[in-house]
Order: structure tokens, then sequence, then C-alpha cells
């Protein structure tokens, strides 16, 4: 029995250690917390084998001795009394089966938990929603008329696409009066290459 135990502390031990960076603090308080249970019980079980050993043994020279007295005395051993003694030891026999299943259900359960531990994906943090610029209603209003259509390339920016046109062409356009003239772009950070952006021609 204790081998056994051994055996599969080691495979639990075994199947935990390389993955033990995903294992949730609160799963290894609540593993120790059933691991020290099943010490405990261990050492109870240890207790009552040991009682049961001594009351084996006492039965043994019980037996013994009522032997001796009988060839002493010339008398033989009754029917009932060997019935007595037999159930005794099969009694005792039953108990220990008893304790060592019990011991074997608990390792597979304490088995069970640790699979199911390492084998839940680690919970995933909540990503913060990107940001929406807002636009005023004003900027709407005031953009101009005239607009350049300007397509996306490989590696642009919105930042660096304004700062060209303001350049070559004198202008004064912000992000804000971008986002203005293409009202289905929500995220100034998210454009894609081949996407063509209105960039109004603000002085």
């Amino acid at each position: 029995m204790k081998r056994r135990v051994a055996v599969v502390s080691g495979l639990c031990l075994a199947l935990w250690w390389p993955l033990q960076g995903q294992v949730d603090v609160e799963d290894v308080r609540r593993l120790n917390g059933t691991v020290e249970a099943l010490t405990e019980g261990q050492e109870s079980m240890r207790r009552q084998l040991q009682e049961l050993r001594e009351a084996v043994v006492q039965l043994r020279q019980e037996n013994t001795q009522l032997k001796q007295q009988l060839l002493n005395s010339g008398e033989f051993v009754t029917r009932d009394q060997l019935k007595e003694l037999v159930k005794s030891i099969q009694l005792v026999d039953e108990k220990r089966a008893a304790d060592a299943d019990f011991v074997r259900r608990q390792l597979e359960d304490i088995a069970r938990d640790i699979n199911k531990t390492l084998a839940a994906p680690p919970p995933e943090k909540a990503k913060p929603a990107p940001r929406t610029p807002t636009v005023p209603p004003e900027a709407v209003a005031n953009l101009p008329d005239k607009q350049y259509v300007h397509k996306v390339g490989s590696g642009e920016t919105l930042g660096a696409i304004i700062a060209a046109y303001n350049k070559e062409y004198g202008l004064k356009v912000k992000v804000s009066d971008v986002l203005a003239a293409n009202p289905t772009l929500k995220d100034p950070k998210r454009i894609r290459v081949g996407q063509e952006l209105n960039i109004p021609a603000v002085k």
C-alpha cells in the first residue's frame, strides 16, 4: 500500500512540476490542503492498521494458548470456537482491505484534481477597449470643399501622412480633420494598406 501511495504521489508531482507556472495560487493552496488532509488520513489509517496487527497477534497468541490448554487437558476445540476464531480473522482482513481501497480512491481524486487544474487554460486578461477619438460637430461643418484622396501605402501612419500633406501643400491638417472627413475611420492607429483616406485641404 505504501509503495502504491509513493508511486501515485510521484506521478502527480511529475505531472505538476513542468507546468507549475500555469497553476493558479488558489489551486495550489487547495491542492496542498487536500494533500495535508490525505496525509492525516494516512497517519490515522496507519495507527488503525497497527492496532489491527496487534489484535491479530493477540488472537494468535490466545489461539496458541487455547490449543496448548486443550492439548494439556486432552480436550479438543469445539466447532463454535473455531468458527468464532475464523470470523475474527476475516473481520480483520476485511478492515485492512477497506482501508487500502480508501487510500487508493483518495489518491485517484487528487490525481484527477491536479490533471484538471493543469489542463485548464489560464484565464485571459481583459484587453482594454481601444479609445475612439470624438470629432466635434463644428469640425465636420468647417471642412473645406477641397480634399485630397490618399491611398495608404506599406508602413505609413496617419500622423506621417498628415505631416507629408501639410509640408507639400502648406496645409494645417490635424487628426481631427481627417477623422471628420472619414466618418468610417474609428481608430486612427488602425489604418490598412490600400485604404483610401480623404485629406481635407485645411489652411
